[in-house]
């Protein structure tokens, strides 16, 4: 990995996957993996990459997200470069993706996220006051407590009786 004022330079590696370590580089700019024997679908690899503007793959890869993804998707004999990362949020034409509780949020190319106000969660933002844990671990544990007595209670009186 050769790090340079945002670029980072991984072409001719010999990566097929780039691997666990690759999101730690989510603040690059511009990112080179051609000429890597690459799976095809990298979607969620870029997942976090919200700063990426040039992405250099081999040719038989397609660009994360698709070309609705980029602003510019040039295919050469050796390479791909998908130029230009859009903001799906900001896409005209587009429904609401997130709900009234929420805001819509890019999370990488072709990716985003929905992200609750203050005050709610849940599933689609619906809730709203914080998740109790108290409560959750609570009923969890005295659930857990009650049905390991039970168990104990009828175990010890099988072994009793052999």
């Amino acid at each position: 990995m050769h790090p340079v004022s945002g670029r980072l330079d991984l072409q001719n590696c010999s990566l097929k996957d780039p691997g666990p370590n690759f999101l730690q580089a989510y603040t690059a700019i511009i990112i080179d993996l051609q000429a890597n024997p690459l799976k095809d679908d990298l979607a969620n690899t870029f997942r976090g990459f919200t700063q990426l503007q040039t992405l250099i793959l081999p040719q038989d890869v397609p660009c994360p997200g698709g070309s609705n993804a980029w602003d510019n998707v040039t295919s050469f004999k050796d390479k791909q470069i998908c130029q230009g990362q859009r903001d799906l949020c900001n896409s005209t034409g587009s429904p609401e993706m997130c709900p009234e509780n929420g805001s819509c949020a890019s999370d990488g190319p072709g990716l985003l996220q929905c992200v609750c106000a203050d005050g709610f969660h849940g599933y689609k933002c619906m809730r709203q006051g914080s998740f109790s844990l108290l409560m959750f671990f609570g009923i969890l544990g005295s659930t857990t407590l009650a049905i390991s007595i039970l168990l104990w209670g009828t175990q010890r009186r099988k072994a009793k009786a052999s």
